[in-house]
């Protein structure tokens, strides 16, 4: 099922308020999409058991009901028609969350813990992300799509192994090596390492700069971020389970599609490849003392050239 899918339903039951329909006979929960009685987009989920109490945001208002057939009815309704296309998205996410649930109760569990992280979406989402949040996935997502040009890995296993959304240690996690990708300014003369285990490993690995710039559209090598993620989610069309993930990775790094983001403009102006190894400069917990619990410090890039390698190094 597709985000249309929903929009298509909601706009086909548009002023029959109070309508509901079941999305999926097949699916293990009984999910119904239909118009509020005050007119809003709603998604309501049926169970014979009690869930949870799920709560509202600014955006999204939240019932539980015990029906007179002794059911319960969660209803979440849409309260601002311009996030229609969110609310679809999230609909959609809620609906194959719990697709392949064994119960009725494992399946409430995954409804109820996806919603938590959309709630947390939806409740910040009037902010959006800062630009240096969006430099941050401008460069992971531009090395997943070199990954994948270059066919060292299937979409699958670029999708997989990308961990910076969900707050990783390190952005790609592949069996043989990893890579960390650092998305700075082209004036930046240093890269943060957030954490001792961030280039801590026995395994291999490469720090990745690229530097990610923000321009005006009126720059001929100008992309915006919204194009950006457009162009990256048609790159998975032929991918179904990498498209899935890249879908959940974009919400775990908390972006949503909105207009604004269509106005933000970046460029791409190179990248450096560094090999990081048993001699390259960084802490760890072996070289820092046990009663410092936590560190966060800066390298400087000229300072690593030494360490600096050609692209062909990273498939040999």
């Amino acid at each position: 099922m597709r985000t249309s899918d929903f929009k298509d339903r909601w706009n086909e039951f548009r002023g029959q308020n109070g309508f509901l329909q079941r999305l999926d006979p097949n699916h293990p929960l009984d999910f119904f999409i239909g118009i509020s009685h005050q007119g809003h987009d709603e998604l309501v989920l049926m169970t014979t058991i009690e869930p949870v109490q799920l709560k509202s945001t600014r955006s999204l208002e939240v019932e539980k009901n015990i029906r007179k057939d002794g059911k319960w009815a969660t209803q979440i309704c849409l309260l601002d028609d311009r996030q229609q296309d969110i609310f679809a998205r999230f609909c959609m996410d809620l609906v194959e969350c719990s697709q392949t649930s064994k119960s009725e109760a494992e399946g409430l569990s995954n409804v109820a813990k996806r919603y938590l992280t959309w709630q947390r979406l939806f409740s910040s989402m009037h902010e959006g992300l800062s630009i240096k949040e969006l430099k941050g996935l401008v460069g992971e997502i531009s090395f997943a799509r070199y990954l994948i040009e270059n066919q060292k890995y299937s979409k699958d296993d670029v999708m997989e192994a990308w961990r910076g959304p969900d707050y990783g240690d390190r952005d790609y996690v592949f069996q043989d090596v990893w890579y960390e990708v650092k998305g700075i300014s082209t004036g930046k003369d240093y890269v943060t390492i957030s954490s001792l285990n961030q280039l801590e490993t026995e395994k291999g690995g490469y720090l990745v700069v690229i530097r990610v710039d923000e321009t005006s559209a009126t720059d001929g090598e100008a992309f915006s971020f919204r194009a950006y993620i457009e162009a990256f989610r048609e790159l998975l069309q032929d991918a179904p389970k990498a498209a899935d993930m890249f879908e959940k990775k974009l919400l775990s790094a908390k972006y949503i599609d909105k207009k604004q983001y269509e106005e933000i403009y970046f460029r791409i102006n190179g990248k450096e490849y560094f090999r990081v190894d048993e001699t390259f400069p960084r802490l760890v917990t072996e070289n820092v003392s046990s009663e410092i619990l936590r560190v966060q410090y800066d390298l400087s890039i000229a300072g690593i050239q030494p360490w600096k390698t050609k692209e062909d190094a990273l498939w040999n």
